[in-house]
């Protein structure tokens, strides 16, 4: 099987630490945490100390509530304690987190996450030369003299995956990143008609190979002999997604406008049943995979057509854990080796 990858989800942090253990048992390339509920790093401390082969990879941390100074450091510590397994996932959020929630200014996010990374990697090659590290830019502006850091780092480069849904935060990955995070809306038909397409322009305005940059896309799967139990669980979590106009092109491309603008109405008013069944089944067949196990395994498959590393999320907002954790282990078992 290609390789894959996992995201981690569990009501608990000994939770997140069994699932990477199985997912490591079974095969899997690497295990994602996310950032919303919990903070990304953290959650992979006690995965990277449990574990000794898969890689270890945050899917997304925001890049622009924290200091590029201290997202850095961070990145270091992990990749020590993972011994040079990390792989840095950055996205920007969506403007009204990180605006209302976090009170940091969004500005102009290709810009700003562009010298963002720039400073993180400057400061990552610099930190233990002792030599000045300075950085003058739109967003950042960095003068960091007499610091020395006196640790040795495991690896002379961290690579730096950019997560993106827009044609520009796309192209700006294939130009700055390592790689490139399709979010759970990145349909199969989006990848192929615009996250293609643009990492093609980036890359080539860029300089670089394709053969150099990884392209990974995280992907909705309910695997379940349980068609109807599992698309509706898939359901919830478009349902969840619809809401957040940062996401809209992959719901436009579609001509799902109408639908998006039920469930946020229905969001709007605390209606969860409404948004949940406002996702039409033309919804699910877009933005998830379901079905059986070797359904499931075509699928994803025709994604491999297009992608490098498929990332694998069973469906989790608005369900029981329990639930979430019987997909999960449908996964382990259908695509682990």
């Amino acid at each position: 099987m290609h390789d894959t990858g996992l995201i981690l989800d569990s009501k608990s942090i000994s939770g997140l630490v069994e699932l990477a253990q199985e997912a490591e048992d079974a095969g899997f390339h690497s295990v994602w945490t996310t950032e919303l509920y919990r903070t990304s790093f953290q959650q992979l401390t006690p995965v990277a100390c449990s574990t000794s082969r898969v890689h270890v990879g945050t899917a997304v941390a925001l890049a622009f509530v924290r200091s590029p100074f201290i997202t850095a450091l961070t990145a270091l510590d992990l990749d020590e304690i993972s011994s040079g397994r990390l792989i840095l996932g950055l996205g920007t959020g969506a403007k009204r987190a990180n605006e209302l929630w976090h009170g940091v200014s969004y500005g102009k996010p290709t810009v700003k996450i562009r010298e963002c990374i720039e400073v993180i990697r400057l400061i990552i090659d610099k930190c233990t030369s002792g030599e000045p590290i300075l950085y003058n830019g739109e967003y950042y502006s960095v003068n960091i003299k007499g610091y020395h850091r006196p640790f040795k780092p495991v690896r002379g480069r961290i690579p730096i995956y950019l997560a993106g849904v827009g044609k520009y935060m796309t192209r700006t990955a294939a130009e700055v990143a390592d790689g490139y995070i399709g979010h759970v809306v990145c349909s199969l038909r989006y990848i192929k008609e615009v996250v293609s397409k643009s990492i093609e322009l980036g890359l080539n305005r860029a300089g670089k190979d394709r053969r150099d940059f990884k392209v990974a896309s995280i992907i909705t799967c309910a695997v379940s002999n349980d068609k109807r139990r599992a698309r509706q669980a898939a359901r919830a979590t478009i349902a969840f997604y619809a809401t957040v106009r940062t996401y809209e092109p992959p719901f436009k491309l579609h001509g799902f406008e109408k639908e998006t603008m039920q469930i946020r109405e229905a969001f709007l008013k605390g209606d969860v049943e409404s948004m949940i069944q406002g996702v039409s089944d033309d919804m699910i067949d877009a933005f998830a995979v379901v079905g059986t196990p070797d359904e499931c395994r075509k699928r994803i498959k025709e994604y491999m057509n297009h992608i490098d590393l498929p990332i694998l999320s069973a469906p989790h907002y608005f369900l029981d854990f329990e639930e979430v954790r019987e997909y999960q282990r449908a996964l382990l078992n259908t695509f682990g080796r």
